[in-house]
């Protein structure tokens, strides 16, 4: 007959059995097992975009549904913050970029979210700009515009988004290493830039690439080089800054992320996903390329040479913030 410690003791373990069915039922589950949430950037923008385009093969191939969580706010914050907190099982993913994990931590002492919170999957493309001026602008390249900043120093107005946007940055590193003086003229966004560059309100501009030739083909602005590290598959005929002398790269790009924790199995699955999706070239082109993403490397290769990717961009944008002298908020 069994005492009363006994069947305590009995009941205790049964309940922690119990307790564990439902965690091994799901752990028992195939992957995807309910849909799944990818967090992105504003809608109707190239991210969003292009997450759309791509759910829609993923979520037929996966067998589950895909819901598209828009985040907006200042320098990507609220998305990484979301995602970086998120369970770790494969049902949470998000887009990120260089904000998020590279610039973002020089900008900001305090930050809700660590780099180290999140799990590459695969980088998708890069997003290059276009450095533009008024179509009336003398200069008809980009070393005669950098001629004549130099002749006449703060003579040419340069737009930017303040502080840590790539044009700053660009503004500040020719000024400091190169004694070419641009006047910074900052605003609120880059598409109110782009716009006083057409107008003739400034002189020079920078914008994504896409966008930014597209208005170039219909004469209000000149595009006179890329910001690419090399030439652009958008933009073959147009130099890149690195080839008059400006040797620094502060473009964003787009990758596939998921919280830190995420199992290798999953990673890997979404991997090989993504991977099939990168290979198929129509659905890059009105996508991916069609949002101004360029599929270079390591687009479409693996999550080891994505996190290498990052630390390199991390690196870059260490040494750019370091050179124009930028502290944290």
């Amino acid at each position: 007959m069994k005492t009363g410690s006994q069947l305590s003791t009995i009941g205790v373990a049964m309940a922690a059995i119990a307790a564990l069915i439902p965690a091994l039922a799901n752990a028992q589950q195939p992957y995807p097992s309910k849909p799944i949430r990818i967090i992105t950037s504003t809608a109707g923008g190239p991210y969003d975009i292009a997450m759309r385009g791509l759910s829609g093969p993923l979520s037929q191939s996966l067998g589950q549904s895909i819901v598209i969580d828009n985040r907006t706010g200042g320098s990507f914050i609220p998305l990484a913050e979301a995602c970086a907190h998120a369970t770790p099982d494969g049902h949470t993913l998000c887009t990120s970029d260089s904000f998020a994990q590279s610039l973002n931590p020089l900008l900001f002492s305090k930050l809700p979210y660590e780099t180290k919170e999140f799990a590459p999957i695969i980088f998708i493309g890069a997003l290059n700009s276009v450095i533009l001026v008024n179509a009336a602008s003398p200069a008809k390249n980009i070393q005669e515009l950098i001629d004549m900043a130099k002749a006449k120093p703060d003579s040419l107005s340069f737009a930017t988004a303040g502080p840590g946007s790539g044009a700053n940055i660009y503004v500040e590193y020719l000024r400091r290493e190169k004694g070419i003086a641009f006047l910074n003229v900052p605003y609120k966004s880059f598409p109110q830039g782009l716009a006083a560059a057409m107008t003739g309100e400034v002189n020079v501009a920078t914008f994504a690439i896409g966008a930014g030739l597209a208005q170039a083909k219909s004469g209000k602005v000149r595009a006179l080089a890329t910001t690419a590290p090399q030439r652009s598959i958008f933009a073959p005929d147009l130099p890149s800054l690195s080839e008059v002398g400006v040797d620094i790269a502060v473009n964003t790009w787009i990758g596939m992320m998921g919280p830190s924790g995420l199992p290798r199995e999953i990673v890997m699955r979404l991997n090989a996903e993504y991977k099939k999706l990168l290979a198929d070239k129509p659905l890059v082109e009105k996508f991916v390329m069609g949002q101004g993403f360029e599929p270079v490397p390591p687009s479409g290769g693996s999550p080891e040479e994505f996190a290498r990717f990052i630390r390199s961009d991390q690196e870059a944008y260490a040494r750019a913030i370091r050179i124009v002298g930028i502290k944290p908020e």
